[in-house]
């Protein structure tokens, strides 16, 4: 047992915040993915540059873009990202028509009969470019750089809002009142144990630096291509078990059951154990919810803190960790 219980029960709150923020994650990119939510955003993303809807319908249909999509999707599927030197390169392959993209005349017209907007924008980066088309397409590269990296915020933002959402869904279903866990962790030596332990495990099965949730295909945007999971992502057997254990309604219903036997039932009954039951666990939900949207990286990280901390106070009968 360690020299310090305080430290024991933040390594174990801790690391139910850790697992319950992965479980937020797992969700979140199983809906992202469902719904096609960076293609989309990305298409969104592309309409607001160019500001023609047709025009970016054009982009897509270009063979160079349309190869980016996954074999196998719908038609109306959307690749996920797409290189600043491909979409550069596909853009003035669009503006010179039929001619080579190399014909400074023909990407001169194609800037010309573009929309007013958009032509305005294409033939300052021209002019800058002093008319050279490979010049011209690095400009459109970074100019479209700049636009995904806005994009990016909005991905980020949308993303930061469903978290809120399925974090407080998955508090309420599970009641996972942080007040409620302090306590129990506080009081039950064996569950707050076997949290440390399974911290402790966590930690060494993924090493020591932060580690990130997810890679992606085309980069570490979280925008960018496709979702992988790596290291030690999933939960353990032991880690399920741990996350069984908690209470979570039991003893609230063994209180309306008793109330109901008391008072032989009703609305009324149902009622007032329904809104005692939010208002005594309102502030640990709250809490919960709070920790878990700040995400998983920052509880990983955190952890490996306060493990090490733990380790330097441990008590002089508690062996040493082989790491």
């Amino acid at each position: 047992m360690s020299t310090f219980p305080v430290i024991d029960v933040v390594v174990a709150l801790g690391f139910l915040y850790l697992l319950f923020a992965l479980a937020c994650t797992t969700l979140n990119e199983a809906i992202a993915g469902f719904f096609h939510r960076r293609s989309n955003t990305l298409k969104a993303g592309i309409e607001h540059l160019l500001g023609d809807k047709g025009l970016a319908e054009a982009i897509y249909r270009h063979p160079s873009i349309a190869s980016l999509a996954k074999p196998g999707r719908l038609a109306s599927d959307k690749p996920s990202y797409i290189p600043s030197e491909r979409f550069a390169a596909v853009l003035t392959d669009h503006l010179t028509g039929p001619h080579d993209v190399t014909d400074k005349d023909a990407l001169a017209a194609g800037i010309a009969s573009a929309p007013p907007a958009l032509s305005k924008q294409l033939s300052v980066l021209l002019q800058l470019a002093k008319g050279d088309p490979a010049d011209f397409r690095a400009r459109v590269a970074t100019w479209y750089d700049e636009t995904m990296d806005r994009v990016s915020g909005w991905y980020k933002r949308s993303t930061q809002r469903q978290t809120y959402l399925m974090a407080i869904v998955i508090v309420m279903a599970l009641n996972l009142d942080s007040v409620q866990l302090f306590n129990r962790l506080w009081s039950d030596s064996a569950f707050r144990a076997s949290a440390v332990d399974q911290a402790k495990a966590r930690i060494e099965a993924t090493g020591t630096a932060e580690v990130p949730l997810m890679e992606y295909t085309e980069g570490d945007a979280a925008d960018a291509g496709t979702p992988v999971q790596v290291g030690t992502i999933s939960l353990t057997d032991s880690e399920k078990e741990l996350l069984t254990s908690l209470r979570g309604w039991e003893e609230d219903r063994a209180r309306l059951a008793g109330d109901l036997v008391r008072t032989g039932g009703g609305l009324g009954v149902r009622t007032a154990w329904l809104f005692g039951s939010i208002w005594s666990h309102l502030l640990g939900w709250i809490v919960t919810v709070l920790a878990i949207s700040i995400g998983a990286p920052f509880w990983f990280d955190l952890l490996n803190k306060f493990v090490n901390l733990r380790s330097a106070g441990r008590a002089t009968d508690e062996p040493r960790s082989k790491a």
